[in-house]
């Protein structure tokens, strides 16, 4: 009789801790997987963003989860528990990682958000890291050089400034500014060199031009340009079959000058805003001889100081922009041995090219340093030496 009860309750104590157990195990909160692809931006050459960091923050508890992506640019974040949360992913790019993805050498720092993710069930998501825009506008083509052309008592040129997205990102030419730098090139040992010092960095523009816009009225495409001219035409009818057709669907914008009476305009392509010009008798020509060219965006235009050249008895004024508003510089010469004519700070253009004479049809194009995704990416060291090649094919958006 007692080994009977003993046993029962025995029995009773085992059975009482198998139905705690299981009352355990029924309030247990349920976990589940939860997946992050994490990919490049558009352009780069790899979209499988590897290495990258992945916080997962809760929005109750403001516990963190991090995980790293793997080498299909995938975190897979498992016992996760149920919630609320945000999401924030990072990439740092070593100048040589950025440089086989972007064709770039430069530290990148990229990243990406997502909120009020509401995780319930296994689930995945996707996300495109973003960063600064790597690269940037250049001079990617530059006729100066020109072919003589005439028509109608007017003074046409061909000349025209071809400016390329070297970047991983679109780039809105809304309010870029194209300027002349003052300065001769050179043309004679009896010339004096320009009298503004270059030590500051800073560049004397004589002709200021703008393209005008909303903000994002012209876009430009990663790998793709506009070509600005002096004069939008299709020269080859101007009298010289050798010229250079510069017409509606081929120049963006162009630069007339009304004021002398004698410029033509195309209606047919966007004129840009006259910001600060020279005295001239006919229409917007650039020295033949090699000028000095900058491409740049200040947030007020009309707040830079106008300076008398150092020297000179001219009264003529020139518009100093700070070198650390220019985007880009060119600078033509007269002829190899016109260095000291420079008018370009080293800084901002270490070096310069010049034509074989004038009028020779001549242009310099910028060297293609690699392709990614077929998506040309330009060399661009601050040296015109080195950054350009001269050539007399010249094709306004084409390639050599």
């Amino acid at each position: 009789m007692r080994k009977s009860i003993y046993t029962s309750i025995v029995l009773l104590v085992i059975l009482a801790a198998g139905i705690q157990g299981c009352k355990k195990s029924g309030t247990e909160t349920p976990t589940v997987t939860y997946t992050v692809k994490v990919a490049y931006p558009d352009n780069y050459a790899d979209s499988k963003a590897t290495n990258s960091t992945v916080v997962l923050t809760n929005s109750t508890t403001n516990a963190k989860v991090t995980v790293v992506t793997n080498a299909e640019g995938v975190a897979s974040f498992t016992g996760l528990l149920p919630g609320n949360y945000q999401l924030a992913a990072s990439r740092t790019l070593t100048a040589a990682e950025a440089l086989t993805l972007t064709g770039f050498q430069t530290e990148v720092f990229l990243n990406a958000a997502a909120t009020n993710l509401l995780i319930s069930t296994d689930a995945s998501l996707e996300v495109k890291l973003q960063g600064g825009t790597v690269g940037g506008l250049v001079f990617k083509q530059v006729f100066y050089n020109c072919t003589r052309t005439a028509a109608g008592g007017t003074y046409l040129t061909d000349q025209f400034y071809e400016i390329y997205n070297n970047s991983t990102d679109v780039i809105y030419a809304d309010s870029l500014y194209i300027g002349e730098s003052g300065g001769t090139p050179g043309i004679s040992a009896s010339s004096a060199p320009f009298g503004f010092s270059k030590t500051a960095g800073n560049v004397y523009l004589a002709n200021v031009w703008m393209i005008p816009g909303t903000g994002k009225s012209h876009p430009i495409q990663p790998g793709e340009s506009i070509v600005v001219a002096s004069n939008a035409a299709n020269h080859k009818t101007d009298g010289n079959p050798n010229s250079v057709d510069l017409g509606a669907g081929i120049a963006d914008f162009e630069g007339y000058v009304a004021s002398t009476g004698r410029d033509v305009d195309n209606p047919a392509v966007a004129n840009m805003d006259l910001v600060y010009f020279a005295s001239s008798t006919f229409s917007w020509i650039t020295s033949v001889y090699g000028p000095g060219m900058v491409i740049f965006k200040t947030k007020d235009i009309d707040v830079l100081q106008k300076l008398q050249e150092p020297g000179s008895t001219n009264a003529r004024l020139y518009i100093e922009v700070p070198g650390t508003d220019i985007i880009d510089a060119f600078e033509g010469l007269a002829n190899a041995t016109a260095v000291n004519f420079k008018r370009i700070p080293a800084s901002l253009d270490a070096g310069f090219v010049f034509c074989s004479t004038t009028y020779a049809g001549e242009a310099f194009v910028r060297k293609v340093a690699s392709t990614i995704n077929g998506r040309r990416i330009l060399q661009d060291t601050n040296n015109s030496t080195a950054d350009f090649t001269m050539t007399k094919t010249i094709l306004p958006k084409g390639w050599q």
